[in-house]
């Protein structure tokens, strides 16, 4: 246990005889006499002492509080003194977590559970005449239940990344194979891997729960200065060499002997922009004081390596013990993912399905904001439309279309140039059987956003199986920015419309995105100027139905059937022009959101995101793929 000595008299006037139910929540503050002692190191700190004794008191560290990520709940009857000291080390302390050098700012705060009824200055006096700190085994090993060591440090986490060498493909596959079109059949098991450093200010918390078991947390603290940065390194476990392999021996011969020298950098390089990325934007999306990594010790013989684990700041040592062995800890959050196993992730996500909204047709918008004890922000905006219907059976396509802008550095005034725009549209159909039909339709929609597809032969072994067919559209800054550049005129839309209208395999004029532009652009083209209907010319039966103006005619899309869809287009060009502007102007970081919110009025039916996806296509975007998986193959075109 750490030794030191308290000047005392400020907190014997305070405190009085009061009982801890009778005293404020107002922070005390004392100074330390004498220096103290904790491994070897000294500090100089003083400490702040706050008493927690009503359900709504506000503990700047959230341990205490309510909600799933607070280690202590308010409990009647009961109080809480925190001891907190605050302390620059004046050497590096011996626990790896901690990279920073001599002068580094280290906060150590020890939670006290009482009765309501005890005596404030007597709790005081007993607390300190035994004071813990998180840094020593024994004093986490004397915690009762409802109580909590915490340590608040800068320094450096480092974490295994993973995901599906698939996935990876279906948002790089123009940058490791240039030469398409290709279709590249991959395990779906196979698994990408890079580590991960990330530099933070970070709170570590213990607590023992009612049930006396203990729980350990990593926590987003509150940014005491602008350290903050993702390094990524790509080893050999990345797999980069024996997914070249694979993707060489599936090329024609003219197309391998260009690329073979250059495929493995290639991959590699594409696994580092989608660890960074992906990490970054996961890591942008948790709010301060949230939990990284948290879990529940079911088994207290593993108390001291689990205690060791936690402060090495690794997260691949803390995430292999979670897989492991599950028996003995219970899994409370760690980063985004339940299953500790990211086998899906899209666009600029590691998991884009857990943290889009599941309900059937939801629209989001959020921004993360980080703020420096001396007042600089890091600010990090998402909004996210998603449309599924997982419970229709033979459904049409679900989409989500996620928009990022999230900030790299802290800023004294942020404004909306210091952010990085993207934009991500997916496209997916679930099937239990996947038939030709399916194949050729969707097929044909990829076409419809750039891809260049192979023959449907390529595709052929999927047929019969269950699956998932996906198209990906994937814009980074300067293909959002192009996409954006001139404002969008309504008269735009005609050839996108006209593309986007269902697909039939038994009409002729419906079984292509080039024969419904032929068919119906003229008759969207007048929609759109308001000028007197065009005449549709039609050689097949569908010339009937189009009269009988039944559901999915060109009558019932463009009346009844989508009756807001001037309004949404006018919508979506102001919100083009917004993002733009926020692109190319110095404005506040707010209007991301009234961006999104215009941007998204055109996302919430099938045929706007149809129609979106070859529009951005015919303005410049070029990242598109097609995914076909079944059993365990993708097939990535």
């Amino acid at each position: 246990m750490p030794q030191f000595s308290v000047d005392l008299d400020v907190l014997r006037h305070a405190l009085l005889d009061h009982s801890l139910s009778q005293v404020g929540d107002s922070l005390l503050e004392a100074k330390v006499t004498s220096p103290l002692k904790i491994a070897q190191l000294a500090f100089s700190p003083k400490l702040d002492v706050q008493v927690l004794n009503r359900a709504d008191d506000r503990d700047t560290d959230a341990v205490f509080g309510s909600g799933d990520s607070a280690h202590i709940a308010y409990a009647t009857q009961s109080a809480w003194l925190k001891y907190t000291l605050t302390a620059k080390a004046e050497a590096k302390l011996p626990i790896s977590v901690i990279k920073t050098s001599g002068g580094a700012d280290v906060a150590l705060s020890d939670y006290r559970r009482h009765a309501a009824t005890d005596s404030a200055w007597g709790a005081v006096t007993q607390d300190l005449s035994a004071p813990r700190t998180l840094l020593e085994l024994d004093d986490v090993k004397a915690l009762q239940p409802g109580e909590a060591l915490a340590m608040e440090l800068g320094g450096a986490l480092t974490a295994a990344v993973s995901f599906s060498w698939s996935d990876l493909l279906a948002t790089r596959l123009i940058d490791v194979v240039s030469e398409l079109p290709i279709a590249i059949k991959l395990k779906s098991g196979l698994v990408a891997k890079a580590s991960v450093k990330l530099t933070d200010h970070f709170s570590i918390v213990v607590s023992r729960m009612l049930d006396r078991h203990f729980r350990f947390a990593v926590k987003k603290a509150v940014s005491r200065s602008h350290a903050y940065g993702i390094e990524v390194s790509v080893g050999l476990d990345a797999g980069a060499t024996d997914v070249a392999a694979e993707i060489i021996a599936q090329l024609p011969n003219d197309v391998a002997v260009k690329v073979a020298d250059t495929l493995v950098s290639r991959l590699e390089k594409a696994v580092r922009w989608k660890a960074e990325t992906g990490f970054a934007y996961e890591y942008a999306r948790i709010d301060e004081n949230e939990s990284i990594a948290d879990f529940i010790l079911l088994d207290d013989s593993l108390l001291a390596g689990d205690h060791a684990l936690v402060l090495s700041g690794d997260f691949e040592k803390v995430a292999d013990a979670l897989r492991r062995d599950p028996q003995s800890r219970t899994l409370v959050r760690y980063l985004n993912e339940s299953t500790l196993t990211r086998r899906s992730s899209f666009g600029f996500s590691l998991g884009l399905g857990k943290w889009a909204l599941t309900a059937k047709e939801t629209s989001s918008f959020r921004m993360t904001t980080r703020t420096s004890l001396d007042g600089f922000k890091l600010v990090t905006a998402q909004g996210t439309r998603k449309y599924d219907e997982k419970n229709v059976p033979q459904n049409d396509f679900e989409w989500v279309i996620d928009l990022k802008a999230q900030m790299e550095d802290f800023k004294e005034q942020p404004a909306s140039l210091d952010f990085d725009y993207g934009l991500h549209l997916l496209a997916t159909i679930e099937r239990g059987a996947i038939s030709e039909g399916d194949l050729t339709r969707v097929i044909d929609f990829a076409r419809m956003w750039g891809v260049q597809t192979p023959p449907l032969a390529e595709f052929a072994e999927a047929i019969g199986k269950k699956g998932t067919l996906r198209v990906q559209l994937l814009l980074e800054r300067g293909e959002l920015l192009a996409a954006f550049a001139e404002d969008v005129d309504l008269e735009s839309w005609a050839t996108p419309l006209a593309a986007a209208m269902p697909y039939s395999s038994k009409f002729p004029e419906r079984r292509t995105y080039e024969a419904r532009i032929e068919t119906y652009a003229k008759a969207w083209q007048a929609w759109l100027n308001d000028g007197p209907p065009a005449p549709l010319q039609l050689q097949s039966g569908l010339a009937i139905l189009e009269k009988q103006g039944g559901v999915d005619t060109f009558a019932r899309i463009s009346g009844e059937g989508h009756p807001h869809l001037r309004q949404n287009l006018q919508a979506f060009a102001r919100g083009a022009k917004r993002l733009h502007a926020l692109m190319t102007t110095a404005q506040s970081p707010a209007a991301i959101g009234n961006a999104y919110d215009a941007l998204s009025e055109l996302w919430s039916q099938r045929l706007y995101v149809a129609a979106l996806g070859y529009w951005l296509v015919a303005r410049g975007a070029t990242r598109a793929t097609l995914q076909v998986a079944y059993d365990d193959v993708t097939v990535t075109t």
